[in-house]
């Protein structure tokens, strides 16, 4: 059986994956980022925090893939920390690095953990399979 704990944490996650990355509403991000939260995934000393976190999604993913949605396809949770396991579909319609707009349908998969603290996410580390991501914009057949 669940404690309070993790069943909190895992709702203040599939609300992150729904009303922010599905429905893009920004909006709610400072209910569930933590001021000092930080993205392990990101360049080394990046900012903290919740605009950074608006402004990567905003800035970097919406911009190439207007119509991006993340999938979750399995959710764990223990303690403080929560794994979620995702797809990220969208749109090529933008530029990614270097790559023009190609119009194709795009998959991202990722694996996700997030530590949080007092109901907010502090602290997340992600892996994706990036590479497969720029074979399928690159190859235009």
């Amino acid at each position: 059986m669940e404690d309070k704990i993790t069943t909190i944490n895992k709702e203040v996650i599939r609300r992150l994956y729904q009303e922010v990355f599905v429905d893009w509403n920004m909006a709610t991000v400072d209910e569930l980022i933590a001021p000092q939260f930080i993205s392990h995934d990101w360049q080394k000393g990046s900012p903290t925090g919740p605009q950074p976190f608006r402004d990567f999604y905003s800035g970097a993913i919406l911009p190439v893939l207007p119509d991006a949605r993340y999938e979750v396809d399995d959710l764990i949770a223990a303690g403080d920390r929560v794994v979620v396991r995702w797809r990220l579909l969208g749109t090529h319609k933008g530029s990614y690095h270097g790559i023009a707009p190609t119009g194709k349908a795009v998959t991202l998969k990722g694996i996700a953990i997030y530590r949080l603290e007092n109901g907010k996410v502090a602290e997340r580390w992600v892996v994706t399979d990036i590479q497969e991501l720029f074979n399928t914009m690159k190859n235009t057949a």
